[in-house]
């Protein structure tokens, strides 16, 4: 057994025996040379003896303050991620619908350069024909909003 292993073994066992108060470990050595730990003797005339156990160590009385802080730093970071999530969310809100307007927009130019008629509805939805100057004009517009505005 490596000494790695046997640190291993011994940490496991050690631990295991603290959980019961009134178990022993015993400790031996077999005819190969293999050291062997266990909580009771072996069978065999093999001499075994008794490793003395610490006590197991009291809680620390500041254990649940330690638990109340982790617990709050926990959820400290779960609102900083949502909060994180949350403005994501919103700003993909605004790209889309940036992304609409300068469509539209685009949408319009085309309509405004491309029509021979064209109109807009009054609220009363009666449809108000613009002039050529007019349809010049907003097409002008359309190109500098589309300027200032869109990629």
């Amino acid at each position: 057994m490596q000494p790695s292993q046997l640190q291993a073994v011994l940490t496991l066992v050690l631990v295991l025996a603290s959980s019961v108060a009134t178990a022993e470990v015993y400790r031996w050595i077999d005819a190969h040379g293999n050291v062997h730990y266990g909580d009771r003797p072996p069978a065999t005339g093999v001499d075994a003896h008794s490793v003395p156990l610490r006590p197991t160590p009291a809680k620390e009385p500041d254990q649940a303050q330690r638990r109340l802080k982790q617990r709050r730093l926990l959820e400290a970071f779960e609102a900083e991620r949502a909060e994180r999530n949350q403005a994501a969310a919103e700003a993909e809100a605004t790209r889309r619908e940036h992304d609409r307007n300068c469509e539209i927009a685009r949408r319009d130019l085309t309509r405004f350069d491309r029509a021979n008629i064209v109109y807009t509805s009054d609220e009363s939805g009666a449809r108000i024909y613009m002039s050529d100057q007019e349809r010049r004009d907003a097409a002008a517009n359309a190109r500098a909003w589309i300027g200032r505005h869109c990629d």
